[in-house]
């Protein structure tokens, strides 16, 4: 059979569920194709390779427009369909708005598998876990417990049709799961919905990740690499310092994880330089405790941050720190003092995001019930992370300065005093406009490709 994998688009990284995917597809003796929604119309790309199936990755940002053109492309042609990815799994109630033959809930490859089968035999899948279909409505399977029982990912399904194949910057994933649960993070809804179903977090074996890499690093330019994990090593265990041996041997090729500032010490930093880590990424989400605790559930033991990234700067490790700015509860100075410490901490680059409640997370539910989000306006989609705050508890002089803040926060960040202080009272009474967003681009754009990723060589 011919299946045909639809995502909406690519960002910075290929998409590692369809690699997986496509590689079990392969496996049954299946071909496989790509189409990109934002580079082509997915009826012209049906129409010219005839799929047997047409298996979309949806997230939310993208859905409706996804949905639209499954519903074009299926009134000229005959195919089976299928949605797996953020949308199904924390949003199932849009399977009938979908017009889909499936949505898959969770955990893909299992069900993927079994779907495949069915529909080369002639079956019904309608008992397939994980699937929701228009009979019935499945329960999710255990999690996969050895990751290494996964098929090698198909790397080459996007990367050789994508203009990725030419960024010198290639992404991996060595685990899955994360151990927290963020009240801003769908990864709380994750665990209940995986409750009694396995661990959460796994990982795959060092020399499973590794091969990955020299694969991609032998067809593709590599140069750089970055670990998307939510959390890459919690601790400074013996998978590590086996990763750390081998990388350095084998790969040899500076690299971003993510790192938690409660799990940071000189041991865990150790092995990663070694290894060769050359920046961080760390969220410390809100200066205020109360705010990063109770609103948004970080549960992050109680560390002297400043010391933190002075510790992971005496390694000789850029500092990626992320703020998020206009959390429910928050003041105005618990955001202003996020640009201090991040000049305290003598951070490479500070990042910042205005708090949006995703559907689904015990955020969105907060603002829900305190009357801070309307249902029925609220757009729940990561693109109002870059945008002023939507939040009802805000008044729009407040989230004028906030969205300021998140302009030119890690500018401000840099300058001695008192052009820092002058700065700071600067963007109190001077709205948003096209030169602060031009200079946020400009600052962002260079820090991101010389001292978090080192894109030139």
């Amino acid at each position: 059979m011919k299946v045909l994998f639809c995502i909406y688009q690519i960002d910075f990284a290929d998409h590692i569920a369809l690699a997986y995917l496509s590689a079990i597809a392969k496996k049954m003796g299946h071909s496989t194709h790509l189409c990109v929604l934002s580079d082509s119309k997915l009826q012209d790309v049906v129409s010219n390779i005839k799929p047997d199936v047409v298996a979309y990755s949806a997230n939310i940002y993208g859905f409706e427009e996804m949905v639209a053109a499954h519903k074009l492309a299926k009134k000229n042609h005959n195919f089976v369909s299928i949605m797996g990815g953020p949308q199904p799994t924390f949003s199932p109630e849009t399977f009938e708005f979908s017009d889909v033959d499936a949505y898959c809930v969770g955990e893909g490859e299992g069900a993927f598998s079994d779907f495949l089968k069915c529909i080369e035999h002639g079956d019904s899948f309608d008992n397939v876990l994980n699937l929701i279909t228009r009979q019935k409505e499945n329960p999710v399977r255990p999690l996969i417990r050895n990751l290494d029982d996964i098929p090698f990912p198909d790397r080459d399904l996007v990367i050789s049709n994508s203009y990725l194949k030419d960024v010198s910057k290639k992404t991996f994933y060595a685990t899955r799961g994360c151990p927290f649960k963020c009240k801003y993070c769908c990864n709380n809804y994750y665990h209940e919905l995986y409750r009694g179903k396995g661990p959460i977090v796994r990982r795959f074996s060092v020399d499973r990740i590794i091969r990955e890499i020299e694969y991609v690093k032998a067809h593709y330019k590599t140069n750089f690499i970055k670990f998307g994990d939510d959390i890459f090593a919690l601790k400074a265990d013996e998978w590590l310092e086996e990763f750390t041996e081998i990388y350095s041997k084998r790969i040899g090729i500076p690299f971003n994880c993510y790192l938690r500032f409660d799990m940071v010490n000189e041991k865990l930093l150790s092995l990663l330089k070694k290894a060769g880590c050359y920046s961080v990424h760390l969220s410390v989400d809100s200066t205020s405790e109360i705010v990063r605790e109770k609103i948004l559930g970080r549960h992050m033991k109680r560390v002297d941050i400043t010391d933190k990234l002075r510790m992971i700067r005496s390694f000789g490790i850029n500092t990626w720190v992320n703020f998020m700015l206009a959390a429910p509860e928050s003041t105005l100075q618990n955001d202003l003092d996020s640009i201090m410490l991040g000049k305290k901490g003598k951070v490479t680059y500070s990042s910042y995001s205005t708090t949006v409640p995703l559907k689904g997370t015990a955020l969105y539910d907060y603002c829900l019930a305190h009357n801070l989000i309307d249902p029925k306006t609220h757009k729940s989609d990561m693109i109002g992370c870059s945008q002023a705050s939507t939040l009802s508890c805000f008044s729009h002089k407040e989230k004028d300065i906030r969205f300021n803040i998140y302009l030119l926060g890690a500018i401000i960040a840099k300058l001695p005093f008192p052009f820092d202080k002058f700065a700071t009272q600067l963007i109190k009474v001077i709205p948003p406009n096209k030169f602060f967003r031009s200079m946020r681009q400009l600052y962002y754009k260079y820090s991101i490709e010389n001292r978090i990723f080192k894109l030139h060589v």
